[in-house]
């Protein structure tokens, strides 16, 4: 099982559960769920090492809907290909978007190596806050 180094030095989840505590499908969903929240919460540009780690600011993506939409659906995906390497077949769809929320829902499906189909449902509210949760697990191959 693959947890991020961030899991393995702090030994619980972002939620302050154990990871020891948790079964090993679960386990390993739950780590790229905490990681996707770091992820989608950084900036680009706010580590010199890595410049394109994070997503853009998301003020323009505010001010531009709903023809932004697309440019962040193209930004998510490219940013977890590149720094979730744990998730392949990464797919984002767009969920509906209530104007008067301002918050910008996105599913994220991929598979996992071992063949895990998981889903993590993103929200951005305004202001660019992330919050991911997770979908449905199935222990069935993802086709």
């Amino acid at each position: 099982m693959s947890f991020a180094l961030f899991d393995v030095l702090s030994v619980r989840f972002m939620d302050g559960r154990p990871v020891d505590s948790v079964d090993k499908l679960n386990a390993q969903s739950r780590s790229i769920q905490d990681h996707l929240v770091r992820l989608f919460n950084a900036r680009q540009g706010v580590l010199t090492h890595l410049p394109d780690y994070g997503l853009p600011d998301l003020t323009a993506v505010y001010q531009q809907m709903p023809y932004s939409i697309n440019d962040l659906v193209d930004s998510v995906k490219k940013t977890v290909e590149k720094y979730e390497p744990r998730l392949k077949r990464v797919r984002v769809t767009v969920m509906p978007v209530e104007e008067t929320d301002f918050v910008i829902r996105l599913d994220i499906n991929g598979s996992t190596w071992d063949g895990h189909k998981v889903v993590y449902q993103t929200m951005f509210v305004s202001g660019g806050a992330a919050r991911v949760s997770q979908g449905k697990i199935k222990a069935s191959s993802y086709a």
